[in-house]
Order: C-alpha cells, then structure tokens, then sequence
C-alpha cells in the first residue's frame, strides 16, 4: 500500500472514531463535583484574592487586558504573510504559490486573513491556545483553514483514546476533538490542525495568560469598581454634614433620601449643596484609601503589562518616566523583537511543518511595515543599501522602490558594484 492510501486509511479510520468520541469518557480529566476551586480554575482563571472572578470575557471589559491583546493580535495581523522558497543556501519569494492567497488574504470564505489571524493571536495570549482547523482536498491540498474557540476543542494522547493500540500510532500524538457549533462531534489528527500554544506547554495546551495574570486582573477590576463607586457618590463622598442638634430617625432618613436623589452620582457633582436646621458642610480632603486606590490601578496597568510582554507606554501607561530614547520608532523595535517575534516564529513553524510539509517552501511574516522608520531614516538605509561607486549595494532600485509601493523602472534591476579605481581616486583627491 502506498505511503498516500496507508495515511487516507489512517484518517478514515480516525474520522469513524470521531463520530463516536462523544461517549468516549476519559477518566484522568475528571474530578468531583463539589470540587468548587476545581470547576472554577478549568472554566476560568480561578477566583481571585480580590474576590473578582477573572474569565476571559470578564478580563476584556479591563482596559489594560484589552488593549494588550488588541496590540499584539493587530500587530500580528498587519504584517503580511509572504511564502518563499528554499534552493539550497539561497531563498527566494514564492509569490505564485498555491497557498499564497489562501495566507495573505481569504484562509476561508468567511473571512479576511486579518480577521482570521488576530483572532489566532488573540486566542493564543488570551486563552493560552490558538486553534485552527486545516480542511483538505481529497488530493491533501489545503482548502481552508477555520479558527476554533479553546472552548470548542479538546486535545488527546493517541493512548487515551486507545488509538495507540488501534491504528499503531505513537502513542503520544495528538488528536483533537471538536465540538461544532451544530451539536456535532469530529476527531482530528494532529496534521489537520493548526495549534499554536502559549508559553507553559503541558504535552497538550499552553497556559492562559489570565490563568497566570488572574490576580493582577482581578486586582485590576475590583479597583475599577471601587473608582466607579467613588464616583457614583459624587460630592457625598468628600464632604461631611453637621447639625448643632441630634437628628432623630425620620428627619435623618429624609437627609439621607434627598441627599441620594439630588446630589449623588458624577453628573450631580457641582450642584450646590442646600442644608436648613443649622446644617453645615465640611470638605474632606483625599483619604489616604483613595490616594492608595489611584496608586493601586497605575500599578495594575504596569502588572498586567508585564504578564503579556507589553511596554505600559505603548497601552497608555505613561505616568512614570520612559527609557525609549529618540522616541516611537525605537519603542516599536523593542516590541516587535521582544514581544512579537515571540509569537510570529510559533505562527510560522506551525504552517511550515502542518501546511507546506517539507516541501522546500515556508511561509513568514514580513515585520518591515512594522518597524518602518521615518522618510529620513528610510532614505539614509536605502542611501545605503543602494551602494555607492565606493562600496557594493545590496538593494537594487527596483526593490527599493517596490518598499516604498511604487512601480519599477526600466533598468532599475542593477545592483551597484564598486568601480575599481575609483576608491584611489577619491583617497588621492582628498
């Protein structure tokens, strides 16, 4: 048997597993349930310190939480996706391959490569995994890739499902199950499924950044709460009110009610205050728990920063003295080879082994939009990689101007070489 029948026999017997995996109960993923911490850790990233409950939905109504993975799932999805070709020590760009538009514009009919790898990027620093279903052709082409919700899919050892004994597997290899939107249940071989997982692989999933960041962000929200109680009381919360005579229950509750009515809640806060019976105002100044919750929320944002690998600057952190020197440029650099390559280079392993297949082609992320600096640095580099009469130019003009997004020229495909003699004579003019 061929080695292409002996693997299309291998997934037909993997697909009618698949429709059964649905009874199938492995008894290592199960536990108590009364186990209350247990439940909530294996939904959520557990309950916090603070009290707060920290899921993933709930960390994206924080600001700092939201902002992070916007910024790394954006960048991720603004750099392009080029395929090139290896011969030997040399590469070069494979613009004409079958997989080129499929990666840099339409992986499915139902959206644009943007929408589909930030959504990749963002279930993988959020949730701890990026999932995506690659759908073939009878002939093993790629047809369409389909991103996952980590809810909707559960990885297994071949030996946990048997699938070791029955299909002669390693006994170590992945298979996933999906569980469609339809009530449906597939069994997918590792081949078939683009995973990307976060840092803290297990053998099977990543960790998820809220997982690990859960008391920052719970921290993060409750103090949101509690600024937004401060402000719900508007005025009522810096002042206090005195009254030469005790006031008895009903007169006092009368207070309180039309205190609540007329003057809580920020819209309400520059509305005069009108006290009768002798009643007088006395401004208080910030408590030292309010000055410590404004403290508190600064050090949130920096924290949760930290656990996604973001400068604080760069989500609109600024209150303490930045290190970035000349400015942005320097600031996008930093990101883009701390941060972002982290993710990139897990992107594009993946498609090379999962999708090209040894092949001698690969697919990568071009950063140059990402870390492009102003029109003066821009002219000095090409100034530069154009070369000189001196020193030899490793950009032609042609490719300098296809950087730029204009047309080439005629006779813009010559690469400068140094003209002999003529360092000499420069030495000796001078």
């Amino acid at each position: 048997m061929s080695g292409r029948k002996r693997n299309q026999a291998l997934k037909d017997q993997v697909a009618k597993l698949g429709e059964k995996l649905a009874t199938i109960k492995n008894e290592s993923a199960t536990f108590p349930i009364t186990d209350v911490d247990t439940w909530n850790s294996f939904f959520t990233g557990g309950v916090t310190a603070s009290g707060k409950n920290v899921t993933p939905a709930i960390a994206m109504t924080c600001s700092a939480v939201f902002s992070c993975v916007r910024l790394i799932s954006g960048a991720v999805a603004s750099a392009p996706v080029k395929i090139y070709k290896r011969d030997g020590d040399k590469t070069s760009p494979a613009s004409g391959h079958k997989l080129a538009r499929l990666l840099a514009l339409r992986p499915n009919e139902y959206m644009t490569a943007s929408t589909f790898w930030k959504t990749l990027a963002a279930q993988k620093v959020l949730n701890g995994d990026g999932y995506a279903a690659i759908l073939r052709k009878r002939s093993g082409d790629v047809e369409a890739l389909i991103p996952l919700l980590k809810l909707k899919v559960t990885p297994y050892h071949a030996y946990e499902l048997g699938l070791d004994r029955k299909l002669g597997v390693d006994r170590f290899r992945l298979y996933y199950q999906i569980s469609w939107d339809d009530g449906t249940v597939s069994l997918m071989d590792q081949d078939d499924m683009l995973h990307v997982p976060n840092i803290g692989w297990n053998g099977k999933t990543g960790l998820s950044t809220i997982q690990a960041g859960a008391q920052a962000m719970g921290l993060s929200l409750s103090s949101e709460e509690s600024a937004a109680a401060l402000f719900k009381n508007g005025m009522m919360s810096q002042v206090s009110l005195q009254y030469p005579t005790k006031l008895d229950s009903d007169a006092l509750g009368r207070l309180r009610d039309h205190l609540d009515r007329r003057y809580s809640g920020s819209v309400n806060h520059h509305k005069p205050l009108i006290l009768t019976e002798g009643g007088e105002a006395k401004t208080l100044s910030l408590s030292a728990g309010d000055a410590q919750l404004i403290e508190t929320r600064q050090f949130s944002v920096i924290d949760i920063a930290r656990f996604f690998g973001v400068p604080p600057v760069m989500i609109g952190e600024s209150s303490k003295n930045s290190s970035w020197g000349s400015g942005v440029e320097q600031m996008a650099r930093w990101f883009t080879m701390f941060t972002l390559n982290d993710h990139l280079t897990d992107i594009e392993q993946e498609m090379e082994v999962k999708l090209f297949r040894g092949d001698s082609h690969y697919a990568g992320f071009d950063e140059s939009e990402l870390t492009r600096g102003d029109t003066k640095t821009r002219g000095e580099f090409y100034r530069t990689a154009r070369g000189s009469m001196q020193e030899p130019g490793f950009m032609t003009i042609n490719e300098i101007r296809s950087a730029e997004g204009l047309p080439p020229i005629e006779g813009g495909e010559e690469l400068q070489r140094p003209v002999p003699g003529a360092e000499k004579g420069a030495k000796g003019d001078a």
